[in-house]
């Protein structure tokens, strides 16, 4: 007579530690995910603040007239001439620095120019800063 032979397969103690771990990664995936999307909105929303200045210092160029962008900083909004309003997400604090009979908003004139100022965008311990150059209009973004 033959001695039967053990079966081939895993036992419950292994299916369980794969179980656990397999949980464990499908966590930390989502966690980092989810912090990945926060980030990239924030990004995002740094990104229309700089086209909106941009477009404003284009438009002021092309039209040879004064045009602004408008932030309201109550409303977590910006505007841009001829273009929509655009929120930002209510977790991003911003402060700005501009020339104080414009109150918050950046001006850029039809030489290139601008009124100047910065807005520093920050989440927790996140931060970048939109410079507005003076004298070129120039606006660079950078992370602080």
């Amino acid at each position: 007579m033959r001695t039967p032979v053990a079966s081939r397969g895993f036992t419950l103690m292994e299916m369980l530690v794969v179980l656990v771990l397999m949980s464990i990664a499908v966590g930390l995936v989502g966690f980092g995910l989810q912090q990945g999307l926060s980030t990239a909105s924030e990004r995002r929303a740094v990104g229309d603040m700089v086209e909106a200045l941009r477009a404003t210092r284009v438009r002021a160029i092309v039209t040879g007239q004064p045009a602004r962008t408008e932030f309201n900083l109550r409303k977590a909004t910006f505007k841009a001439p001829g273009k929509r309003e655009v929120h930002w997400p209510e977790n991003l604090h911003v402060t700005m620095q501009t020339a104080s009979d414009l109150g918050s908003s950046v001006e850029f004139y039809p030489d290139g120019g601008s009124s100047g100022g910065n807005v520093v965008v920050a989440d927790g311990d996140r931060r970048w800063r939109i410079d507005i150059g003076w004298l070129t209009g120039s606006v660079q973004v950078r992370s602080l």
